[in-house]
């Protein structure tokens, strides 16, 4: 496909970011994730002049003003109004919706101002590429610094902008819920250095595969009546909970695979998986918390599964069982853990412990991101919702799930080595309930 930028842009906040704004300071869990960008791109049937969406974006950057500003020393944001960059772009051949069905990222990323995989230099904390199909859709691809933002604020902040975009004509202002500053207050920043300098590059990857795989609403229902059924214990576990026991039961199947009669590793076999579950934490502080409340709030549940190195393995994967783990390692992330985590700095204990081990060959760790429920779906900027949400990254082992487009499935975006993934593909469980995208690159 050939892909022409046309214009690039500077946009600024309409109003000046009063002075007693001018300074936003960072939160501790601010401090402790990747200095890097993560994406999101937004697929739209049709669309609409680029005017319209600057001149929304330029308010809604005064309610957001840290994403117009400057990031300084891993410890606040200067609000000096320096801007986000606005780059508008045309695919002059090519067919959106052959881009949405064959999801394959060397497209993708093409959607999206930046590439983490390459480097992790951070310049704005806000960049927008809009992209205009000669089919008539468009796609507007977004990255957001990970310092300053997470998925749920970037959500919110999408579905302000088309807010804006409509206008106060569309019935609709009272819906207006501009962002809420105050994790720095529940989770005071430290005097540390930048500890995660080198954790976008691990992230991220130029030899890594990411593909979709989508899982039907009905499929999921079945599998979790399944697991009701032989684990009655359980209760019901939630639709990211059966996904994610799908995904990490492949998974230790592929990894086992990975050092298993293959001529090239000459290592140690790998004998555990520690899977991180990311966890919005703003339902889970006491009181919660808003939902538009700016920045990282969010903390992990962490899962160390064994690898099982008989070859059997594919045959014995309980989904019960794991959906079970999940579940229980999920609802441990609750106000009292957090606190004890962050607010007494438990975690940097842990990950002093960590270093000071080193990163044994034998353990892989795989991250698993839930974007479900969060309003990517409700960024209308006047010409309908998304049709479809796509990720543009190359992240290595890890996983992203985003809600289908009505429907109650599950698009999962999941990244790895070749190797593994060609595994992880044909594991039994991915093949019964999900269908993959086309990408072979």
């Amino acid at each position: 496909m050939e892909l022409r930028i046309s214009s690039t842009e500077n946009i600024k906040p309409s109003s000046p970011t009063p002075d007693h704004q001018r300074t936003h300071k960072l939160s501790f869990i601010d401090q402790l994730n990747p200095g890097a960008y993560f994406s999101i791109i937004l697929f739209y049937s049709a669309g609409a002049s680029s005017e319209r969406l600057k001149k929304s974006l330029s308010e809604t950057l005064t309610h957001f003003y840290p994403f117009a500003g400057q990031f300084k020393d891993n410890h606040f944001v200067d609000c000096d109004d320096h801007g986000v960059t606005f780059i508008e772009a045309h695919f002059h051949r090519g067919d959106m919706s052959e881009v949405i069905q064959q999801a394959k990222t060397n497209i993708l990323e093409q959607l999206i101002p930046c590439k983490p995989h390459e480097s992790t230099r951070v310049e704005h904390n806000l960049i927008v590429q809009v992209n205009y199909f000669g089919c008539g859709g468009m796609a507007i691809g977004v990255c957001f610094h990970h310092k300053v933002a997470d998925a749920a604020t970037a959500a919110n902040f999408l579905k302000t902008w088309g807010l804006h975009a409509r206008g106060a004509g569309a019935g609709d202002t009272n819906d207006f819920k501009h962002a809420i500053y105050d994790s720095n207050s529940i989770f005071p920043a430290q005097d540390l250095p930048d500890m995660s300098v080198n954790l976008g590059l691990v992230l991220f990857s130029l030899d890594s595969v990411v593909k979709r795989f989508t899982f039907e609403g009905e499929k999921i229902a079945s599998l979790r009546e399944k697991i009701v059924q032989a684990e009655p214990g359980l209760g019901r576990p939630s639709r990211v909970e059966v996904v994610s026991s799908v995904i990490l039961g492949a998974l230790l199947a592929a990894y086992r695979g990975s050092r298993d009669g293959d001529e090239e590793f000459t290592t140690a076999p790998l004998t555990h998986v520690t899977a991180i579950i990311a966890v919005n934490l703003r339902k889970r502080m006491n009181p919660p918390l808003p939902e538009e409340s700016f920045g990282n709030i969010c903390s992990a549940a962490f899962l160390n599964l064994p690898i099982d190195r008989d070859h059997d393995h594919e045959k014995k994967i309980n989904h019960g069982s794991l959906a079970g783990q999940l579940h229980q390692s999920i609802r441990m992330v609750d106000d009292q853990f957090v606190r004890k985590l962050y607010v007494e700095g438990e975690i940097l204990n842990i990950r002093k412990a960590v270093e000071a081990q080193g990163s044994p060959k034998s353990n892989k760790v795989f991250v698993i991101s839930s974007w479900c429920k969060m309003p990517f779906y409700e960024a209308d900027f006047g010409w309908g919702k998304p049709v479809s949400i796509g990720v543009g990254t190359r992240f290595t082992e890890a996983a992203v799930l985003v809600d289908g487009c009505q429907t109650d499935g599950i698009e999962a975006w999941v990244g790895l080595s070749k190797q593994d993934m060609a595994r992880f593909e044909q594991h039994p469980g991915i093949l019964a309930y999900t269908s993959s995208s086309t990408d072979k690159a």
